[in-house]
């Protein structure tokens, strides 16, 4: 009893230590913190390093290669044919000027008339047209009649011209007759047409034409040899040039018939 009042009268933390063992040991245990587990740390996971050597090991696969689909090659035989087709217009349309010769309205046209204001084109002060065995000129300005006489007069047309006293407008020219000798000339002139659109150097030739699309057709061709497909092209590119060859020389001899009767 006299332990128990003596007990009482202790502090707080002279209580514990009087305490018996068994009740002071579970406290004191639970409060001293566990030590963790010590890790090791390495720059590198073995099972890391190990993956890495297996990757240098490793063969390098090589990049597939992006393949191409090859397009095949052929010849635009519309654009060839339109082409051929143009020769012949032009070739036409010069061989109509060569068969009028000086009876072409157009005669005039680049003809300089010096007037009041100074020398301007025929063209720019009138317009020319054919009626029977005349050039009929029409004039903008009949103040400027006079002017496009002696213009006609002073150039190597070997013409002349009167005002229509009916009309102070006009200006009437007759038709130079045609000669031997001028029919020769148009039929020379005639034929150097014709040579230039058949194979001349310049780009409306018919020969130019078939050299442009052979060899745009040839330069795209991967080997040197050609195919049984690929010289079917070219020889049906060589009948078609055939072809407008024989229409353009009808053509001449058309005309040069009409210019010599």
């Amino acid at each position: 009893m006299f332990a128990r009042i003596a007990l009482r009268r202790l502090s707080p933390s002279c209580r514990i230590l009087a305490q018996p063992s068994s009740k002071i040991l579970p406290s004191i245990i639970t409060s001293v913190p566990t030590p963790s587990p010590v890790r090791s740390f390495h720059s590198t996971s073995p099972s890391l390093a190990k993956k890495s050597k297996n990757k240098k090991n490793q063969p390098i696969e090589e990049e597939e290669e992006e393949v191409t689909e090859d397009i095949p090659v052929t010849i635009d035989f519309d654009a060839v044919t339109s082409k051929f087709e143009k020769t012949l217009e032009k070739f036409s349309k010069s061989a109509t000027e060569l068969k009028l010769g000086k009876a072409n309205p157009k005669i005039f046209d680049n003809l300089p008339v010096e007037t009041a204001d100074g020398e301007v084109p025929f063209n720019t002060i009138a317009q020319t047209s054919v009626k029977g065995r005349h050039f009929v000129i029409t004039l903008f300005d009949p103040a400027n009649g006079k002017h496009v006489i002696n213009a006609i007069l002073a150039s190597d047309l070997n013409m002349s011209g009167q005002i229509d006293p009916a009309n102070k407008f006009a200006i009437k020219v007759p038709l130079p007759s045609l000669t031997t000798e001028t029919k020769k000339e148009s039929a020379k002139a005639l034929k150097e047409v014709f040579e230039k659109y058949k194979h001349g150097k310049g780009s409306d030739s018919l020969a130019s034409v078939r050299t442009h699309f052979r060899h745009k057709f040839t330069k795209h061709l991967k080997k040197q040899k050609l195919s049984d497909a690929e010289n079917k092209l070219l020889k049906e590119l060589e009948d078609l040039h055939k072809k407008y060859g024989d229409k353009l020389a009808d053509a001449f001899k058309s005309a040069e018939t009409a210019i010599l009767k």
